[in-house]
């Protein structure tokens, strides 16, 4: 019995349990009903724009980037509709989701985790634009990362096929990067930023205001409603002065004639007809991020020339720079228009013997025969007189050493002089150096565009614009050089093309009454030039390899002489004779005129004043300076 009673509980036992089990159980209550005030009172705020996150995604708009058209209304860069993935960041998306969707979208891993890393959670992040059909049902049918991803229909950049003649003006954009969303803070991963040309240069225009949408979604990622919406702002359309069909047609011309280069044809104002590169590349390259691989593929095969010779070439000018040193020499006093100089086949200074381009020399010519006949002796003499502090200080007065300001990238060249040389060398300045100078040889070198700026201002008598390329754009004023000696280089260039002695023969349209200089740079000695000649005339070497050591061929002009409409820059990169240069300019100009982008012929009272249309040039002429 007394074994059984150790299990019978008391009564009094029973009640004190009941008393330790109703303290548990009010204290339960009470932190049950505390941690609901926290919930719901305190952090309800927190957790209701928790709940609102898990329910409503805000999805970036994207703006259509503006158009770009040119003159004559054909469209160089527009929109078209087409598929993007944005993915949603939260914290519940690991590693392994990520590659799922780099492989089925076939981007880098690498990639979508930094972009990943520079966004804020829960947003909608562009991961990719141009998305095929196929891959969007892959995507959104995908059980594991089907809820993660929203498509939408958004504007994508397009460049018109052919889109080689005028790449190197419009330029391309590409996705940004890293540093470009720590340089601008309101730049999104996934935007798309202007590189080069027009797309760089006005992409603040271009680009547009982003708008935002709201959704609701569902417990699995699927949009139920659209709550709110921000329409997106396109960017602004661009007219540009260029005219599509010019730009066309001297693009082909230097790939029917088999030369490099580049052209420029330019109001005296400063609005851009045509910049023409030889080389350039297909913007559209550049919408589809592509690996290293298939970059140096499209280097190889020279389907990626992003060097523009327009603009960020460099070159000797040669003889093109003898106008500017008669002006020059004409308002410091040193000759007159009509001042001889006797100029043989060649002087010598020191040990050193410099030599004109004619054998024989040209005997006494005056100023107006000195740029016709492009005399390289009469020019080492005006050179010598002048001094080097005189020729950079006129010089500069017309551009050159100084960036045309039409891209940040432009180049501004090198006008040398004493201090530029101790700077760059720590060596003194020679009378060699300045003989060189004066001819647009040595140290000089200019780019087409700063040469096309510069003769525009012969063109204008002594005002210089800034080039530019967009209607919108107002002109503006770079340069002034008054001088009453304009109507002398004038006659002189004029005589360089019409004239019976001219080295520009070969630009000459009667009637039309072009003025232009010819131009011929040496890249090597002209011993080294004549070697590697006679070999490719025994067939002792190839074109391709004999071709890196010819001069560079220029033909500088403008046209009428009468009110300018039109000046008119040719390059050719290793072209040895500059009146292939003159001859490609007269195609050039014969496309103005068919285009009516000359006014007509003018009259031919200069022609009846200043000669008659015999011509005596001889092909030695033609072929120098």
């Amino acid at each position: 019995m007394a074994r059984r009673d150790r299990y019978i509980l008391k009564a009094n036992a029973i009640k004190g349990n009941l008393k330790y089990i109703s303290l548990i159980i009010v204290i339960s209550i009470l932190m049950l009903i505390l941690r609901l005030i926290y919930l719901q009172i305190i952090k309800g705020k927190y957790f209701s724009v928790l709940a609102r996150r898990n329910s409503i995604r805000l999805i970036p708009i994207v703006p259509p980037r503006g158009d770009i058209v040119t003159s004559d209304g054909r469209y160089y860069a527009k929109n078209i509709p087409s598929f993007s993935a944005y993915l949603f960041k939260t914290k519940n998306i690991n590693k392994k989701t990520i590659e799922k969707i780099s492989k089925i979208l076939n981007i880098d891993t690498k990639e979508l985790l930094k972009k990943l890393k520079f966004s804020p959670m829960y947003t909608s992040i562009l991961i990719k634009r141009g998305v095929n059909r196929k891959t969007v049902f892959e995507l959104l049918f995908n059980k594991t990362i089907g809820n993660k991803i929203n498509i939408d229909v958004t504007p994508k950049r397009y460049y018109p096929p052919n889109s080689y003649p005028y790449a190197n003006i419009v330029g391309y954009i590409s996705e940004v990067s890293i540093n470009d969303l720590r340089k601008h803070p309101r730049l999104m991963v996934g935007d798309f930023i202007g590189r080069k040309g027009v797309e760089k240069k006005y992409d603040g225009i271009l680009r547009g205001i982003r708008g935002l949408k709201e959704v609701e979604v569902s417990s699995t990622g699927r949009i139920v409603k659209i709550l709110s919406q921000t329409p997106p702002q396109k960017g602004k359309n661009l007219t540009l002065t260029i005219n599509s069909k010019l730009q066309s047609f001297i693009y082909q011309l230097f790939k029917n004639k088999n030369e490099d280069g580049s052209a420029v044809v330019m109001r005296p104002n400063g609005a851009i007809l045509a910049l023409v590169d030889s080389n350039t590349f297909d913007p559209n390259y550049f919408l589809n991020n592509f690996t290293k691989k298939e970059w140096k593929t499209l280097r190889k095969k020279h389907l990626l020339n992003l060097f523009d010779i327009s603009t960020q070439g460099a070159y000797p000018p040669g003889s093109t720079i003898k106008p500017f040193m008669a002006l020059a020499a004409l308002k410091e006093g040193v000759i007159k228009p009509k001042t001889t100089l006797f100029c043989p086949y060649s002087i010598k200074i020191g040990k050193y013997t410099y030599r004109d381009w004619r054998i024989g020399g040209f005997g006494k010519i005056d100023l107006y025969r000195a740029i016709e006949s492009s005399s390289d002796v009469f020019f080492y003499q005006v050179g010598m007189k002048l001094g080097i502090n005189k020729i950079d200080y006129y010089l500069s007065k017309f551009g050159f050493g100084q960036s045309p300001h039409l891209f940040s990238y432009c180049t501004s060249g090198n006008l040398p002089s004493k201090a530029w040389k101790y700077k760059k060398f720590n060596q003194g300045w020679y009378i060699g150096d300045t003989i060189s100078t004066a001819i647009g040889q040595g140290f000089f070198l200019t780019s087409p565009l700063q040469l096309a700026e510069a003769f525009s201002i012969i063109a204008n008598k002594g005002i210089g614009y800034e080039p530019y390329l967009v209607k919108r754009d107002k002109e503006k004023i770079l340069y002034i050089f008054k001088s009453k000696f304009y109507k002398d280089i004038k006659k002189a260039l004029w005589l360089a093309v019409n004239g019976p002695y001219g080295t520009g023969h070969n630009a000459e349209i009667k009637g039309l009454n072009v003025c232009g200089k010819t131009g011929t740079s040496q890249v090597v000695t002209s011993k080294l030039y004549k070697k590697e000649k006679k070999l490719l005339e025994e067939k002792k070497t190839t074109l391709r390899k004999a071709k890196v050591y010819f001069p560079h061929a220029w033909f500088a002009s403008f046209a009428p002489i009468k009110k300018p409409q039109v000046v008119v820059v040719v390059f050719l990169f290793h072209g040895e004779h500059s009146s292939k240069a003159a001859a490609f300019a007269k195609l050039i100009y014969e496309k103005l005129l068919d285009l009516h982008l000359l006014n007509g012929l003018p009259n031919l009272e200069y022609r009846q004043i200043h000669g008659d249309d015999k011509k005596t040039n001889n092909s030695a002429q033609n072929n120098n300076n």
